[in-house]
Parts: C-alpha cells; sequence; structure tokens
C-alpha cells in the first residue's frame, strides 16, 4: 500500500495547481486533496478536516494559503501529523498594508463584481522566466472556475492570522517550508527565523520569486517531497 500524502491548495485554486505534479507523486503515494470549506474561518476548517481525518496520523502537504491553513491545524492537532509540508507561505500575521488591500479589494468585490485575477496579476505570482501563455492560462481558468462566492469565502475568513512561530518550535514532528527567494507573498525574514528553531525544521529557499511552485518547478518539488517523505 502506498503512503498517503493530504494536500491542501491555496486561495483560488483548484486540483489543477497539482496538474504538474500528481503524475510523479503517483509513482510513490496516493493523493488525497483537502478542499477548503467555505464560509468558515481558521478553527471551523481545522476542526471539519479532524472529521474528515479523525484518528489518522497524516503527511500534511499545504500551498499558500493552504499552507497557513495545514500550519494551523497541526498546531491544533499535533497528534494527527506525521511530517508537514509549506509551499509559498510563512504561518504568521499578515502585514498591516497587506491586510488594508485586501480589505479593499474585499470590499470592492462585495459592492461590485468579482472580474477574476488579470494577466498582470498572475504574471506577479510568476517568476518572469515563466509568463508563458499555457501557465497564466491555467491560474486563471482555476480562478474562474471558482468564482465569486469562492475568492469571498476564502479572504473575508482568513485575515485574522495569529503567528504561529512558537506553535512550529513545539512541533515534534519534521516539518519542511519551502518557498521562493524573491516571492513578495512570503515574509523572508520570518521564515528564514524558522531555519534554527529546530533541528525538525527545514526551511528550503529556492531561486527566483516564482510563488506558484508545484507549477513552475514541478521536478523541483517532487524531489523535496520525495526527500521530506524519506526523513
Amino acid at each position: 500500500m502506498k503512503p498517503k500524502l493530504h494536500l491542501i491548495r491555496g486561495t483560488m485554486c483548484n486540483e489543477k495547481l497539482w496538474s504538474k505534479v500528481a503524475s510523479y507523486l503517483l509513482e510513490d503515494f496516493e493523493l488525497i486533496y483537502l478542499d477548503i470549506p467555505l464560509d468558515m474561518d481558521f478553527d471551523e476548517i481545522a476542526d471539519s478536516f479532524k472529521q474528515i481525518i479523525q484518528d489518522q496520523t497524516i503527511n500534511l502537504i499545504g500551498f499558500s494559503l493552504g499552507g497557513y491553513i495545514a500550519t494551523y491545524f497541526a498546531a491544533k492537532f499535533p497528534q494527527c501529523i506525521e511530517r508537514l509540508f509549506v509551499i509559498s507561505n510563512s504561518p504568521c500575521e499578515l502585514l498591516s498594508q497587506e491586510l488594508q488591500q485586501r480589505k479593499q479589494i474585499l470590499n470592492y468585490v462585495k459592492r461590485y463584481s468579482y472580474n477574476g485575477m488579470s494577466r498582470k496579476k498572475v504574471a506577479s505570482m510568476l517568476d518572469e522566466g515563466n509568463h508563458t501563455e499555457s501557465l497564466m492560462d491555467l491560474i486563471i481558468g482555476m480562478d474562474s472556475k471558482l468564482g465569486k462566492k469562492t475568492f469571498i469565502s476564502q479572504y473575508q475568513n482568513t485575515f485574522d492570522r495569529i503567528d504561529l512561530a512558537e506553535n512550529i518550535r513545539a512541533f515534534e514532528f519534521y516539518s519542511c517550508f519551502y518557498f521562493s527567494e524573491d516571492d513578495s507573498l512570503v515574509n523572508q525574514p520570518w521564515v528564514s527565523k524558522l531555519a534554527s528553531c529546530s533541528p525538525k525544521t527545514k526551511v528550503i529557499k529556492t531561486s527566483g520569486s516564482g510563488h506558484m511552485l508545484p507549477l513552475e518547478k514541478p521536478l523541483e518539488f517532487v524531489e523535496h517531497i520525495r526527500r521530506w517523505m524519506n526523513q
């Protein structure tokens, strides 16, 4: 029986987030996708995942918002975690500037409409070398399929984030934080401090500015997952 990987995707992403890595991972692992429930805060999301997982001990992977959720779940239910892998996320409070921008965007979408991510916004999440039409179309397609209801739910229920550094320091399982060294959506100084917090915590910086690492660096990502699973 293959070991299982439980995966949580990010804001306005569906299973296509994993489309470039799934075939490689399926050679060695069974993939279990955990959807982010609508209209729930972090506590409620964690409780809903606990109902799904029950008494299992899992290998949990989270991307972006899913990375924060994965870490929050691990902090609340550490007995359920075998290993934790966080991609393109710093599980801490949002910076005041980002928080204000998010609130402005949310108020606009509620008052008017949600027209989806622009190509400029999508390009800002990709390394310059990955500004291909096919990759941008894939990301825009995920966003378009999920739509306004999902956008509002994911935005308005994820403002109130707490700093999880102390929880991470106390983790007794192996955890890994993987991100691009110039990703503007990751609090780089905060994550870098994790490298020395515990021998069971590993920080992996990759080159470039890409946020969408499972799509931008699939082979590198898969190799890190295999190493993480061998710990």
